[in-house]
């Protein structure tokens, strides 16, 4: 008899023991919370080589924007960490800058392709400790008030029969993409193809620059975002394509004036590019204003050497970027950029290349 109430009251304790623990484990459906960055893990996505130049293109990483978490006071440079690619037991990925040895390559370890919204914002720190950030993209085509601007010349129109430029991530190709765009000056003009893209820089490397490496002190090194066409100063500068008038101060941030100089940024209304934007900078005029609607081929400005190309030869510094974001990968750092090269699309629109 004795027996029978011990097997009961086991039985009764097993059965609040089950409960406890499916309440506790969240039994209505709920997932746990899971856990932020964990800075100092390396960011496990490896990395696939078959890209052009130091570039390797890798699988997508689920569209998660980066993060960084906060640099120790030892870390110049802050710890871009990448919530999509994550370990097989779920710790998010992280890339630590490194130091000590010698300076880096500037080789890129990685770069991968992402379908990152382009309303992700990218928050980092600049290595001097300034914020810096990219903030969301607007929807393509004309603002809120935008005033059209009749061209001097009859625009070009787009070719109909251009293949249109990617609408995401996945699969783009860095040095390869080819955006359908009008030649941004007069094929009358005296030109030439001056510094590409990556090519050394110096000063802050800002959340929306490219980096070529890290140096042994964890400092981001700066590489080059655009294309440089020599001409002298005071030639027209022409729209690549039809779209809107934008302030990159309220895309990239914080924007440097100082770097840029006087600038045209144009966000593309057309059918095979929408969403895309152009930068022309070290511009001495601007003929256009934000908000202004532009048609492929106006004039909306002239080359100068505003900015820091005080000490240059003159030329015009072109950029095409991307609405969305890129995965890239320099010395264990994890980025995501809306920047790309620029050259392969120039060149197809070079009138001396037909």
């Amino acid at each position: 008899m004795t027996g029978r109430p011990r097997g009961r009251l086991l039985v009764a304790a097993l059965a609040l023991a089950v409960s406890v623990a499916a309440n506790a484990c969240g039994g209505s459906g709920a997932s746990p919370a899971t856990s932020g960055p964990v800075p100092g893990a390396r960011d496990p996505s490896p990395a696939l080589s078959g890209g052009a130049g130091p570039d390797w293109l890798g699988p997508g990483a689920g569209g998660a924007s980066a993060s960084c978490a906060t640099p120790a006071p030892s870390e110049p440079a802050p710890i871009c960490t990448d919530p999509a690619a994550s370990s097989a037991a779920g710790s998010p990925g992280a890339a630590a800058p490194v130091t000590g040895g010698g300076a880096s390559t500037g080789k890129d370890a990685t770069v991968s392709a992402s379908p990152a919204p382009a309303a992700s914002p990218l928050a980092a720190a600049s290595p001097a400790g300034g914020d810096a950030t990219l903030a969301g993209a607007a929807p393509p085509g004309p603002s809120a008030g935008s005033t059209p601007r009749p061209s001097g010349t009859p625009a070009p129109s787009a070719d109909p029969g251009a293949q249109a430029a990617p609408t995401s991530a996945t699969g783009f190709k860095v040095r390869e993409t080819v955006v359908p765009i009008s030649f941004p000056l007069p094929a009358t003009s005296a030109y030439g193809y001056g510094d590409g893209w990556r090519a050394p820089r110096v000063g802050i490397a800002r959340a929306y620059n490219q980096i070529r490496g890290v140096a042994p002190d964890g400092t981001w090194l700066r590489a080059h975002d655009g294309l440089d066409l020599l001409v002298k100063t005071g030639t027209p500068v022409l729209a690549p394509f039809s779209g809107t008038v934008i302030d990159p101060a309220k895309r990239w941030k914080p924007w440097d004036p100082s770097r840029y100089g006087k600038v045209v940024v144009i966000e593309s209304t057309e059918p095979t590019s929408p969403g895309y934007r152009v930068i022309l900078a070290h511009l001495s005029t601007v003929a256009v204003k934000v908000g202004d609607a532009v048609e492929r081929g106006e004039v909306v400005g002239r080359t100068g050497k505003t900015g820091n190309a005080a000490g240059t030869a003159p030329h015009l510094h072109l950029e095409i970027r991307a609405p969305f974001l890129i995965r890239y990968g320099y010395a264990k750092v994890i980025r995501r950029l809306d920047v790309f090269d620029a050259e392969p699309s120039v060149r197809a629109a070079d009138p001396r290349a037909r």
